[in-house]
């Protein structure tokens, strides 16, 4: 059952208080955005932005940006207030407030000299500086860069409480970017980030947003035939300054881009150029599906879209004749010709060797694309956002998601894919425990990955769907709540995969044993010892709501005691520990071996002694018709010796003088 009661309204990192009444439109990019005062400088206007529960703000770039950055949003703290309406929590990540609306907000044509002086020199300085941090920005469209007014230079919006580049609209983003699931571009490099501002500056230099109106895949393809630059300038009249700038920053390789220290000086930029070779391109269109290839770019483009016919097309020599016919050539379709009888080769196919085949025909076609996967694209890096979302949305992407980690695509795309270049770091000793959890089948495996891999996301359980639950004392507490109208258990797969995820191996090695147990009264027990255990070491504070549920739980423990009186003055002493609020001495007093065992034999001698009595008993009731014979003779020798002793006395009396 939800938690109802407000949450506590602090302040964030000591000094921020978020007024969640007020709500900024314009101030978070797109995203949405709150008033926050800050208490250490009143005269300065803050914003909060808010983190969605579903996806997970960046972490790293959080804990790096201490320090301000010069026209740059930011982040200056970030936590945990109350959420808009006030019933609930959420997560806020607070920074400095724009200077002036959105460049969006009044779109005109920019003078070249503005947007060297007022929007490139600004821009370029912030991203050297988080280029010097080791971070992108991933978030530059007209719609999170703000300006104060004419005249003055531009600020850089933040970009910190989703996903990297997750709402940035295709049209900003490099083609082999904007292909993948929004949630899982990844960080990417400094020159995406080169790339999104060369198309910010054709924007302002045109007053519009090229491909207006037209779907992503239409931009995508546009891009792969004819490359970035001339598919966004074909129709924009620019100078040849502002043309040779902009032909380096929107290069389709991310090496080609020069890099933002070189910015600063855009006549060096202009000046530095790399040539690249045109693709081969057929003069016959091959169609997969709905999608048209006339080069080996957009062919790979065509079998990530369509993963069925792309099979189809594959194992039918469509592709491969094509490539050999249509492009010319003939080294392409003899890669793939070998990839296709590789897998026809298979003695035992899995239920995923057709979706390895399109896997790897795609970088064998292109090795620039990123990891494609039964119709979705990634970057390796993006996959804890494609996780957090599939897990979020429940949709069918958990699935997918499962078999990526399941089966190890990523270190297998890795090791065939030669124009990726990125450092796939081993994962941690936790997500590694994690994911072999994950590929033996246990119970929670997919939410316990999710949790790990994103610290920032709050328990999903559904008692806890009004608070942001970060820790293992928060759950505590919030089991606690529960507790107080709970008759059954406490402890699900789901809760147990957040705890497992958030607290340390020992924890862990306790919960998948305790997911293991199948009798019920194991479970009984397991379950009050974990959270004995989370109370001790976790959340040392009274309990009063899960001791009395404890308490009530342990009643068939209570009532393997024998002796009446001692299990009776055991009951008043469970209930009085149960209003102390803590678990240990409970469990303890109920479970106690010795005192158990010492009871037990004591029943043990007790039911001999009355074995004993009860022969006893059996024996005389045997023994009655020989004690009545004995009886009647006694009786009758008794009787004649007492009449024969009468009879005498009166003799003697009647012959006395």
């Amino acid at each position: 059952m939800a938690d109802d009661s407000p949450p506590t309204k602090g302040l964030i990192a000591g000094r921020f208080a978020v007024d969640a009444s007020v709500s900024l439109p314009d101030a978070g990019g797109g995203l949405p955005a709150f008033m926050a005062r800050d208490r250490q400088a009143a005269d300065s206007a803050r914003v909060a932005l808010l983190v969605s529960r579903g996806h997970s703000p960046r972490a790293n770039a959080l804990s790096a940006l201490s320090d301000p950055i010069d026209n740059l949003m930011g982040p200056l703290g970030h936590g945990i207030a109350a959420a808009p309406g006030g019933k609930s929590e959420a997560y806020y990540i607070v920074c400095p407030s724009p200077p002036g609306p959105p460049l969006s907000a009044s779109l005109r044509p920019w003078p070249e000299r503005a947007l060297i002086d007022h929007v490139l020199k600004p821009i370029a300085r912030a991203l050297d500086t988080l280029h010097g941090h080791g971070l992108t920005h991933r978030a530059i469209r007209a719609g999170n860069v703000f300006q104060g007014a004419p005249g003055q230079p531009v600020t850089l919006g933040a970009a910190w409480s989703a996903p990297p580049a997750m709402h940035q609209p295709c049209v900003y983003e490099p083609p082999y970017n904007a292909m993948c699931h929004p949630a899982a571009r990844g960080a990417g490099v400094v020159g995406d980030d080169v790339y999104a501002l060369g198309v910010l500056l054709l924007v302002l230099a045109a007053g519009r947003v090229p491909f207006a109106g037209q779907d992503d895949s239409a931009v995508i393809r546009a891009k792969l035939e004819v490359g970035s630059f001339n598919a966004l300038v074909r129709d924009v009249p620019i100078s040849g300054f502002m043309a040779d700038l902009l032909r380096g920053m929107l290069a389709q390789e991310a090496e080609h881009r020069p890099p933002p220290s070189l910015l600063l000086d855009p006549s060096a930029a202009r000046a530095r150029r790399v040539a690249a070779r045109p693709p081969r391109r057929s003069q016959r269109p091959l169609m997969i599906g709905e999608s048209m290839a006339l080069e080996a770019r957009t062919l790979a483009f065509a079998l990530l879209r369509d993963e069925k016919r792309a099979i189809q097309a594959l194992r039918g020599d469509v592709v491969t004749t094509w490539l050999r016919r249509g492009l010319g050539d003939a080294a392409l379709a003899s890669s793939i010709e070998e990839r296709v009888r590789d897998r026809l080769a298979e003695v035992r196919p899995t239920p995923r060797s057709d979706s390895l085949l399109v896997m790897r025909c795609i970088s064998t076609l292109n090795p620039r694309m990123p990891m494609c996967w039964r119709g979705v694209a990634l970057w390796p890096d993006g996959l804890e956002g494609l996780l957090a979302d599939s897990v979020a949305q429940d949709s069918d992407l958990k699935a997918i998601a499962t078999e990526l980690l399941l089966n190890d695509i990523t270190e297998l795309w890795s090791s065939i894919q030669t124009g990726y270049d990125a450092y796939l770091p081993a994962p941690s000793r936790e997500a590694a425990m994690a994911r072999q959890y994950l590929q033996n089948g246990g119970q929670g495996a997919l939410l316990r990955l999710f949790y790990m891999q994103n610290p920032l996301l709050p328990c999903r359980a559904p008692s806890m769907a009004a608070i942001w639950c970060l820790g293992v004392a928060d759950a505590v507490r919030a089991i606690e709540r529960s507790a107080a109208s709970a008759t059954g258990n406490l402890v699900d797969a789901g809760l147990a995969a957040f705890v497992a995820a958030r607290s340390d191996q020992q924890t862990e090695v306790q919960i998948n044993t305790l997911l293991g147990r199948k009798d019920p009264e194991l479970f009984r027990l397991g379950e009050i010892g974990l959270l004995r255990d989370l109370q001790n070491r976790y959340c040392n504070e009274a309990l009063p709501n899960l001791a009395k549920w404890a308490a009530a739980r342990l009643r068939p423990e209570l009532e393997k005691w024998r002796n009446r009186r001692r299990r009776a003055a055991m009951a008043a002493q469970v209930a009085k520990l149960a209003q102390a609020g803590f678990l240990a001495p409970i469990l303890q007093l109920v479970t106690d071996s010795l005192g158990l065992n010492r009871d037990a034999e004591e029943a043990e001698r007790a039911a001999a002694t009355l074995v004993a009595i009860d022969a006893e008993l059996a024996s005389i009731d045997g023994d009655t018709a020989v004690r009545y014979a004995i009886a009647r003779r006694t009786g009758h020798a008794m009787t004649g010796a007492i009449g024969l002793t009468v009879l005498i006395v009166v003799v003697i009396l009647a012959v006395a003088p």
